[in-house]
Protein backbone atom coordinates (compact mmCIF):
# COMPACT_ATOMS: atom_id res chain seq x y z
CA UNK A 1 0.00 0.00 0.00
CA UNK A 2 1.22 3.56 -0.59
CA UNK A 3 2.54 5.47 2.35
CA UNK A 4 0.32 8.47 0.98
CA UNK A 5 -2.95 6.71 2.01
CA UNK A 6 -1.39 6.09 5.90
CA UNK A 7 0.21 9.53 5.86
CA UNK A 8 -3.05 10.69 5.55
CA UNK A 9 -3.92 10.23 8.87
CA UNK A 10 -1.29 11.75 11.06
CA UNK A 11 -1.60 14.56 8.79
CA UNK A 12 -5.45 14.94 9.62
CA UNK A 13 -4.43 14.79 13.24
CA UNK A 14 -1.70 17.69 13.12
CA UNK A 15 -4.81 19.50 11.69
CA UNK A 16 -7.31 18.76 13.81
CA UNK A 17 -4.90 19.23 16.56
CA UNK A 18 -3.85 22.72 15.24
CA UNK A 19 -7.86 23.77 16.16
CA UNK A 20 -7.70 22.16 19.36
CA UNK A 21 -4.92 24.03 20.08
CA UNK A 22 -6.17 27.03 20.46
CA UNK A 23 -8.09 25.73 23.49
CA UNK A 24 -5.85 22.69 25.13
CA UNK A 25 -1.94 24.84 26.27
CA UNK A 26 -0.38 21.23 25.74
CA UNK A 27 -0.34 21.86 22.14
CA UNK A 28 1.50 23.73 19.60
CA UNK A 29 0.69 23.72 15.76
CA UNK A 30 1.49 25.00 12.61
CA UNK A 31 3.26 24.20 9.54
CA UNK A 32 7.01 24.68 8.54
CA UNK A 33 9.00 25.80 5.52
CA UNK A 34 11.58 23.80 4.59
CA UNK A 35 14.94 24.09 2.08
CA UNK A 36 17.61 20.96 2.29
CA UNK A 37 20.81 19.81 0.55
CA UNK A 38 21.26 16.04 -0.29
CA UNK A 39 24.80 15.94 -2.23
CA UNK A 40 23.99 12.22 -3.13
CA UNK A 41 21.55 13.25 -5.66
CA UNK A 42 24.41 15.26 -7.53
CA UNK A 43 24.41 12.99 -10.94
CA UNK A 44 22.70 10.22 -9.68
CA UNK A 45 19.52 11.14 -11.46
CA UNK A 46 17.33 11.69 -8.81
CA UNK A 47 17.06 16.24 -9.45
CA UNK A 48 19.10 18.71 -7.73
CA UNK A 49 20.86 18.22 -4.41
CA UNK A 50 19.22 21.16 -3.05
CA UNK A 51 15.29 20.60 -2.09
CA UNK A 52 12.17 22.46 -0.97
CA UNK A 53 9.20 21.19 1.01
CA UNK A 54 6.28 22.44 3.20
CA UNK A 55 5.28 20.38 6.69
CA UNK A 56 2.79 20.65 9.29
CA UNK A 57 3.15 19.74 12.69
CA UNK A 58 1.82 19.36 16.04
CA UNK A 59 3.82 19.30 19.10
CA UNK A 60 2.23 17.73 22.55
CA UNK A 61 4.65 19.10 25.41
CA UNK A 62 4.66 16.41 28.22
CA UNK A 63 6.36 18.87 30.36
CA UNK A 64 8.05 21.96 30.71
CA UNK A 65 11.52 20.52 28.98
CA UNK A 66 10.07 17.66 27.11
CA UNK A 67 7.58 16.93 24.17
CA UNK A 68 6.59 14.76 21.31
CA UNK A 69 6.35 16.05 17.87
CA UNK A 70 4.61 14.66 14.90
CA UNK A 71 4.71 16.08 11.24
CA UNK A 72 3.88 15.40 8.03
CA UNK A 73 4.96 16.80 4.87
CA UNK A 74 5.97 17.01 1.12
CA UNK A 75 9.61 17.38 -0.37
CA UNK A 76 10.38 18.12 -4.02
CA UNK A 77 13.91 17.93 -5.86
CA UNK A 78 13.99 20.50 -8.67
CA UNK A 79 14.59 19.10 -12.31
CA UNK A 80 18.52 18.28 -12.83
CA UNK A 81 19.52 18.76 -16.78
CA UNK A 82 21.95 16.75 -18.45
CA UNK A 83 22.71 16.87 -21.45
CA UNK A 84 24.45 13.85 -23.37
CA UNK A 85 25.21 14.24 -27.31
CA UNK A 86 22.09 14.08 -29.22
CA UNK A 87 19.36 14.19 -26.52
CA UNK A 88 19.00 15.95 -22.70
CA UNK A 89 17.57 14.26 -20.05
CA UNK A 90 15.55 16.01 -17.31
CA UNK A 91 15.43 14.17 -13.79
CA UNK A 92 13.25 15.22 -10.68
CA UNK A 93 12.10 13.32 -7.36
CA UNK A 94 9.37 14.09 -5.10
CA UNK A 95 7.47 12.27 -2.29
CA UNK A 96 5.98 12.54 1.34
CA UNK A 97 7.14 11.98 4.53
CA UNK A 98 5.70 11.88 8.25
CA UNK A 99 7.97 12.19 11.19
CA UNK A 100 7.22 11.36 14.92
CA UNK A 101 10.15 13.22 17.36
CA UNK A 102 10.99 13.30 21.07
CA UNK A 103 12.26 16.77 21.81
CA UNK A 104 14.29 18.31 24.73
CA UNK A 105 14.54 21.58 25.55
CA UNK A 106 17.80 23.18 27.53
CA UNK A 107 16.16 26.26 28.42
CA UNK A 108 12.23 27.42 27.01
CA UNK A 109 13.69 28.90 23.35
CA UNK A 110 16.32 26.29 22.85
CA UNK A 111 16.00 22.23 22.65
CA UNK A 112 17.24 19.45 20.42
CA UNK A 113 15.15 16.76 19.03
CA UNK A 114 15.60 13.02 17.56
CA UNK A 115 13.07 10.75 16.55
CA UNK A 116 12.38 8.29 13.07
CA UNK A 117 11.19 9.92 10.23
CA UNK A 118 8.83 7.55 7.62
CA UNK A 119 9.10 8.42 3.39
CA UNK A 120 7.92 7.67 0.34
CA UNK A 121 9.77 9.06 -3.02
CA UNK A 122 9.71 8.91 -6.42
CA UNK A 123 11.59 9.88 -9.52
CA UNK A 124 10.33 10.85 -12.74
CA UNK A 125 12.52 11.47 -15.85
CA UNK A 126 12.05 13.08 -19.47
CA UNK A 127 14.06 12.95 -22.11
CA UNK A 128 14.51 15.33 -25.06
CA UNK A 129 15.84 14.87 -28.64
CA UNK A 130 18.49 16.81 -30.74
CA UNK A 131 15.38 17.05 -33.19
CA UNK A 132 12.64 18.09 -30.88
CA UNK A 133 10.69 14.99 -29.89
CA UNK A 134 10.66 14.13 -26.07
CA UNK A 135 9.87 10.53 -24.67
CA UNK A 136 6.85 10.92 -22.42
CA UNK A 137 7.28 10.86 -18.54
CA UNK A 138 9.00 7.91 -17.27
CA UNK A 139 8.24 7.35 -13.54
CA UNK A 140 10.69 5.05 -11.31
CA UNK A 141 9.45 2.69 -8.34
CA UNK A 142 8.46 4.02 -5.37
CA UNK A 143 11.40 4.41 -2.72
CA UNK A 144 9.74 3.52 1.01
CA UNK A 145 11.81 3.52 4.03
CA UNK A 146 11.94 4.76 7.79
CA UNK A 147 15.05 6.23 8.68
CA UNK A 148 16.52 8.32 11.90
CA UNK A 149 17.08 11.78 12.21
CA UNK A 150 18.44 14.50 15.05
CA UNK A 151 18.30 17.82 15.23
CA UNK A 152 18.42 21.61 17.02
CA UNK A 153 15.76 24.52 17.12
CA UNK A 154 15.76 27.46 19.07
CA UNK A 155 11.76 29.35 19.58
CA UNK A 156 12.53 32.84 18.51
CA UNK A 157 9.17 34.33 19.40
CA UNK A 158 5.41 33.09 19.84
CA UNK A 159 5.27 33.17 16.07
CA UNK A 160 8.48 31.62 14.60
CA UNK A 161 11.30 29.16 15.23
CA UNK A 162 14.13 27.36 13.49
CA UNK A 163 15.26 23.94 13.01
CA UNK A 164 18.44 22.57 11.67
CA UNK A 165 18.34 18.60 11.53
CA UNK A 166 20.79 15.67 9.77
CA UNK A 167 18.31 13.14 8.61
CA UNK A 168 19.22 10.13 6.75
CA UNK A 169 18.23 9.61 3.73
CA UNK A 170 17.70 7.31 0.90
CA UNK A 171 15.76 7.46 -2.80
CA UNK A 172 16.21 6.06 -6.25
CA UNK A 173 16.17 7.09 -9.85
CA UNK A 174 13.65 5.63 -12.45
CA UNK A 175 16.57 2.85 -13.33
CA UNK A 176 16.13 1.81 -9.58
CA UNK A 177 19.81 2.68 -8.42
CA UNK A 178 19.51 3.91 -4.92
CA UNK A 179 21.46 6.83 -3.74
CA UNK A 180 21.71 6.95 0.41
CA UNK A 181 23.13 9.43 3.05
CA UNK A 182 22.82 12.33 4.88
CA UNK A 183 20.59 15.22 3.95
CA UNK A 184 21.22 18.64 6.12
CA UNK A 185 17.63 20.27 6.43
CA UNK A 186 16.84 23.72 7.71
CA UNK A 187 13.13 24.87 8.94
CA UNK A 188 11.76 27.55 9.42
CA UNK A 189 8.13 26.62 11.64
CA UNK A 190 5.38 29.46 11.68
CA UNK A 191 3.46 28.26 14.70
CA UNK A 192 -0.20 29.03 14.88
Amino acid sequence: MKLRAHLFVPVLLIVCGASVAQAQESWDAGFKLVAANFTAANGAGIGQSKNYGVAMFGTYLLSRRQSLEFDGGYRYFPTATTVNGGFTQDDKTDGYYASALYRWGFREDLYVHAGLRAAQFRANSRTSYSDGTSSPAIKGAFTTGVRPLVGVGARLSDKYSVELNLVSFETANISGNASSGTMVEAALAIHL
